[in-house]
C-alpha cells in the first residue's frame, strides 16, 4: 500500500492520498464544479492552515480588482506572487484537488451494500483499498477492492478470494483482522480493520535523519515477530511480502501487519503459484526472488530484517532498478550497518546479520530464540530512546501516569509491611524477656523451696 495523507480535510468530510509515484501538476480552476460539490482552492488551503481566513479574503478582493479590468487571474497565482505559499504547498492543494474528483468518481461508481466509501486509502498490487463506513455497526473499515482489469482474470481473482479467506482465519492482536468477504456486481471485496495511525514507513520518513530510534524499531519488529510466530505456527502461512509500508501502528503503538495478497498456504498449488515469484524487491529474501519452491517463515525473517535494517538507517539494504536489486540479494551481502549509522551497537548488528544470512539456514530457525535476542535489545536500548509522544502521546502519558501509580502503592504497601514486620519483631523480642524472666522467677522459686 503505497500511499500517504497529504492534506487534512476531515472536517468538510474531504480526504485525500498521494502515491508516492510522481503526478501531473498541471493547474486546475479555481473552483472545480458540475457534477461534484465546489472544490475551492482557497477553503482547502484554509482548511489546512497554509492560509488564513484574513489572506484569502485579501486575494479574493485582488482577484475580483483584476476581473474588473478585464484580467482573469487564479487564485493560486495571486497567492503565488502575495508569497503567501509556496510553490510546493499550492501544488499540494491542487492535487488535493484531483484526488478529491477521483474519489468522487470512484465513489460514484462504486456501490457496496452496508458500506459507505468516504475515501481512498490507496493502491495495491491487486485492488485499491478505501476508508468506509460499515453502516450497520457505524464503524470506520478499510475495504479492499479487487481492480476491475483482474476480475477476468483466474488466477488474480482466486488470490484475492484467498487472502480474505486466510486472513480471515487469523485473529491475533497484531495482525489486521477481516471482517466480511463477498461480491457485489463484477466487484470482488473484503472489508477489514481500519488502522488509524501510521505506517513504519510515514514513521522513518518523518523520524530526524530518517531512521528511528534503536529501541523504537526493536518494539516494532518484536510485534511483527509475534504475528508471525502465530500465523506459523498455525498453518505454516507465509506472508511473502513483509515491508515497512505493510507494517501499520495505531496511535497507541500497536503494531498491525496488513496485506496479505502475496501470502503462501497449503492452497498455492490450486492457484498454480508454485515457481511464481512474488514479493516487493527492496525486501524479498534470496530463496523467494529466485522461485523456490521451498520458500518457508524463513524468508518473513529476511523481509523483517531487510525493514529492521531500512527502519535504522533509512533506506533499504540494497539499492537500485527492480532486477538488480533481486539480484543483490541473491549474490551481496548488505553495506556494514556501522558505515551507514556510526554509533550502532555490535549486539543489533548482530541480530539483523542473522536475520539477513543468504542461506535460510543460517536465519532464525527457532523464533523464540529471535524474541529473546530482541527482548535484550529492547532492554539494552529502551533507557537510551525519547519517549515518542507524536503517535500516541495521550495513551504514553497515561500510561506513565498508570506506572507511577502503581510504583507509588507498592511503595506505599512497602512502608507498612515495614511496620508491621518492626512491630511484630518488637512483640517477639518482649514476650522472648518475659518468658527468659518468667523463667528465671520459677527457677528462683524452686531454689527458695528447696532451701
Amino acid at each position: 500500500m503505497e500511499s500517504a495523507p497529504i492534506l487534512d480535510m476531515t472536517e468538510s468530510g474531504v480526504e485525500s492520498s498521494e502515491s508516492k509515484s510522481s503526478r501531473d501538476t498541471e493547474k486546475l480552476p479555481a473552483v472545480v464544479s458540475g457534477r461534484f460539490s465546489v472544490i475551492d482552492f482557497g477553503v482547502l488551503a484554509v482548511k489546512n492552515g497554509l492560509l488564513t481566513r484574513e489572506q484569502l479574503e485579501h486575494c479574493r478582493r485582488k482577484q475580483t480588482s483584476s476581473a474588473n479590468l478585464g484580467v482573469n487571474r487564479t487564485l493560486e497565482d495571486i497567492v503565488l506572487e502575495e508569497g503567501l505559499m509556496s510553490n510546493d504547498e499550492v501544488g499540494k492543494v491542487q492535487r488535493a484537488q484531483r484526488q478529491f474528483i477521483q474519489d468522487r468518481e470512484k465513489k460514484a461508481d462504486l456501490k457496496f451494500k452496508g458500506y459507505e466509501i468516504i475515501s481512498t486509502l490507496g493502491e495495491g498490487g491487486l485492488g485499491t483499498v478505501y476508508k468506509a463506513r460499515q453502516v450497520s455497526l457505524n464503524r470506520m473499515v478499510a475495504l479492499k477492492v479487487l481492480h476491475k482489469h483482474w476480475i477476468s482474470d483466474d488466477e488474480f481473482r482466486k488470490r484475492f478470494v484467498l487472502e480474505a479467506r486466510i486472513v480471515g482465519r487469523l485473529s491475533h492482536q497484531n495482525l489486521v483482522q477481516v471482517y466480511d468477504v463477498g461480491r457485489e456486481g463484477d466487484y470482488y471485496y473484503f472489508s477489514m480493520e481500519y488502522v488509524d495511525g501510521k505506517t513504519a514507513e510515514e514513521l522513518i520518513d518523518e523520524s530526524p535523519g530518517k531512521r528511528l530510534d534503536i529501541a523504537e524499531a526493536v518494539d516494532i519488529v518484536i510485534q511483527v515477530v509475534r504475528a508471525i510466530r502465530y500465523y506459523k505456527d498455525l498453518d505454516n502461512i507465509v506472508h511473502r511480502d513483509i515491508k515497512p509500508s505493510n507494517i501499520m501502528l495505531t496511535k497507541s503503538g500497536l503494531v498491525k501487519l496488513g496485506d496479505f495478497g502475496f501470502v503462501k498456504s497449503r492452497l498455492d498449488k490450486e492457484l498454480g503459484a508454485e515457481g511464481m515469484v512474488l514479493g516487493t524487491p527492496d525486501y524479498i529474501a534470496p530463496e523467494q526472488a529466485m522461485g523456490k519452491a521451498s520458500v518457508d517463515y524463513r524468508a518473513d525473517i529476511y523481509a523483517l530484517g531487510c525493514s529492521f535494517f531500512h527502519m535504522l538507517t533509512g533506506r533499504p539494504p540494497f539499492e537500485g532498478k527492480p532486477d538488480e536489486v533481486m539480484l543483490k540479494h541473491t549474490r551481496e551481502e548488505p553495506p556494514n550497518l556501522k558505515d551507514l549509522r556510526p554509533s550502532i551497537s555490535d549486539d543489533v548488528i548482530a541480530v539483523v546479520t542473522k536475520m539477513l544470512a543468504k542461506n535460510p539456514d543460517d536465519r532464525y530457525s527457532n523464533l523464540n530464540i529471535l524474541f529473546t535476542d530482541l527482548e535484550r535489545l529492547e532492554t539494552t536500548h529502551r533507557s537510551k530512546a525519547p519517549l515518542r509522544v507524536e503517535v500516541g502521546k495521550s495513551s504514553a502519558l497515561r500510561a506513565l501516569k498508570m506506572e507511577r501509580a502503581k510504583l507509588n502503592d507498592m511503595e506505599a504497601s512497602i512502608h507498612r509491611l515495614e511496620a508491621q514486620v518492626s512491630g511484630f519483631r518488637t512483640r517477639q523480642i518482649i514476650l522472648l524477656v518475659l518468658a527468659i524472666l518468667g523463667a528465671l522467677w520459677g527457677i528462683g522459686a524452686t531454689i527458695a523451696a528447696l532451701v
